[in-house]
């Protein structure tokens, strides 16, 4: 899917530029990777300029795009006549974007970050059985509610500058409060990274899932190792059989996000099936030299047929990794989904 993706961003990018702002365009961006990470993924098939403007319509609604009060507005006809498709066909690509991924208006998982103060569906909780503003109760509730995904901040904190700036995807948990938030990176061959890999998309069936709603694996690894040791651990630690196209993607919000650095193998280098060129070679990347640090999140996608997806959460940085052979699987949650599901 990642064709589709790159051309379907690539048009809402030109309209973004011309009409809206930096922040539409990056949730229209996570919107549609959102509809390329479902199974099966509706942008399979139809136009990409047609699915280009639902896409930017349906974010266009949560936001009150189409409000002549707002800034940017843009009216709904402008986006048919700018994207080439009838008011009908826009209307009905919008609903079904929406329909996919449960949007509607004032949503939180889908409000530009710049309008959440604004936004009472941002911080509405449920305290004791009663729905109450979470800005108005006491810091530790606010503080349990923010730890677990529940509001965009803690409101006495104030607004984190990042919020208007930057997002994190929709659906993606928030952080917890954690000590280690501003920990400087660790750039030494010998530190030891703990990293959380969590099996976020792929072909699996249902009846799968069911039983195994969490799948993660967690894996140690030295500052020293590449990322092609990373990519041969997670192959391991799934238990996969058959190797495919892979790549890492490394300093963005997670899973495809398109600012983030891509580390593929050698042929990626030279295929044409991609459009542009990886930042590194997964062979000579080494661990240490990514800039990580705890809390950051990264994204591994294996098999670019099957589009297995992963996120890599970085949950503890050692200084000094003691002496064992790395990487290593230390813990697994949930069983590894066959690589070539059975879905009759």
């Amino acid at each position: 899917m990642q064709g589709k993706f790159d051309a379907i961003v690539g048009i809402t990018n030109d309209f973004a530029k011309q009409h809206l702002n930096d922040e539409y365009a990056q949730l229209i961006r996570f919107a549609t990777a959102a509809l390329c990470r479902k199974r099966p993924s509706p942008l399979a098939s139809g136009k990409e300029k047609t699915w280009a403007c639902g896409i930017t319509h349906a974010i266009g609604m949560v936001n009150f795009l189409f409000d002549s009060s707002q800034k940017p507005h843009v009216s709904a006809k402008e986006i048919y006549d700018w994207f080439g498709v009838s008011p009908s066909t826009g209307q009905s690509k919008s609903k079904q974007v929406r329909d996919i991924l449960d949007m509607r208006q004032m949503d939180p998982d889908w409000c530009l970050p710049s309008q959440l103060d604004n936004n009472p569906m941002a911080w509405m909780i449920s305290v004791d059985g009663f729905i109450l503003d979470a800005r108005s109760v006491k810091r530790e509730i606010q503080e349990e509610a923010y730890a677990r995904g529940f509001i965009p901040y803690i409101p006495a904190d104030g607004k984190p500058s990042d919020i208007d700036g930057e997002q994190t995807s929709p659906h993606q948990s928030k952080k917890q409060v954690s000590p280690h938030q501003n920990k400087p990176v660790n750039s030494s061959l010998d530190a030891l990274y703990v990293l959380d890999v969590f099996l976020i998309d792929g072909p699996i069936t249902e009846k799968f899932i069911a039983k195994n709603p969490v799948i993660s694996r967690t894996i140690e690894i030295k500052g020293s190792n590449t990322l092609e040791d990373l990519h041969k651990i997670i192959f391991k630690a799934f238990e996969r059989k058959d190797e495919h196209m892979y790549e890492f993607q490394v300093g963005g919000r997670g899973p495809q996000d398109p600012s983030a650095r891509r580390y593929g193998l050698k042929q990626a280098f030279s295929s044409s099936d991609f459009t542009e060129a990886p930042t590194g070679e997964v062979s000579s990347t080494l661990i240490a030299t990514l800039g990580l640090s705890i809390d950051d999140a990264f994204g591994y996608w294996f098999d670019f047929g099957d589009d297995w997806w992963h996120q890599i959460n970085v949950t503890n940085i050692a200084e000094k990794a003691p002496e064992s052979k790395y990487p290593k699987i230390t813990e697994r949650v949930g069983a590894s989904p066959p690589q070539y599901a059975d879905f009759d």
